[in-house]
């Protein structure tokens, strides 16, 4: 496993253990930990919003809004929140690999955990595409 596979289970279990104070928090380190992905990783983690565009969507408290944007538009979501407040999301890059999907408190943290789990997915599967259609 590289060092980068590493930095994202190292945040989803962030994710799990309420590690980040705020979704704004997660939705920044992963920003962080994508924009450091190696070059291979590029077809499933591309397009994506900008780090400006991120903090623009927080700023006007629109995290859920920020996490899909940084999940991007090639990956399909699944985002779903109980009466009781706990939140899951699924997130799917490819169709041959099996998606991610993540509990938490936070709808925003739920996403990100799902896609950071999908992403390790398809990454020790070795079938990431040269590119992804939507």
């Amino acid at each position: 496993m590289s060092l980068w596979e590493t930095r994202i289970l190292t945040f989803v279990e962030a994710c799990s253990v309420g590690g980040f104070g705020a979704a704004n928090e997660a939705i920044l380190a992963l920003a962080d930990i994508l924009d450091e992905a190696p070059g291979e990783v590029a077809p499933i983690i591309s397009p994506r919003a900008s780090r400006e565009r991120l903090t623009q969507l927080i700023e006007v408290d629109a995290q859920i809004c920020a996490a899909m944007e940084l999940v991007g538009p090639l990956c399909g979501i699944l985002v779903s929140r109980s009466p009781i407040g706990s939140s899951s999301g699924l997130v799917k890059i490819v169709d041959e690999v099996e998606e991610g999907n993540f509990f938490a408190a936070d709808p925003a943290v739920a996403l990100l955990g799902a896609y950071g789990r999908a992403l390790v997915s398809v990454m020790t599967s070795g079938t990431i595409p040269s590119d992804v259609d939507s």
